[in-house]
């Protein structure tokens, strides 16, 4: 994560930093690999596998995530294992997903009550 800018308040450099990570969040493939991580650890070739996607695709948007601090990366030899910085990011996606489900629920009732 790029450091904020010496003219901003400390407040003011986490709404920059804040809006920077939700980035991650704009992707829906990031997403996707963010969920296929869950709690656990997991390297590129598995979830390209998993996800569909190709190698550089997948370790394209690991870059970002990392480059975001939403991600670890551990090295095992050869490969590299991925995990979730912190489970609040998970928890974060989670209930904005449960949000808009919500969300689509409830405008599907309303409109199966005009029709």
């Amino acid at each position: 994560m790029q450091p904020c800018n010496n003219d901003l308040s400390p407040e003011q450099c986490l709404f920059v930093r804040h809006a920077q990570f939700c980035s991650v969040f704009s992707d829906p493939n990031r997403l996707r690999i963010l969920f296929f991580i869950g709690d656990g650890e997991r390297c590129v070739s598995e979830m390209a596998a998993e996800l569909g996607l190709t190698m550089p695709h997948v370790s394209q948007h690991l870059r970002v995530m990392r480059d975001k601090g939403c991600l670890f990366v551990r090295r095992d030899g050869r490969s590299a294992l991925y995990r979730v910085a912190n489970p609040k990011f998970r928890q974060a996606a989670a209930l904005v997903r449960e949000g808009l489900c919500e969300l689509m629920r409830q405008s599907a009732e309303a409109m199966n009550q005009s029709e």
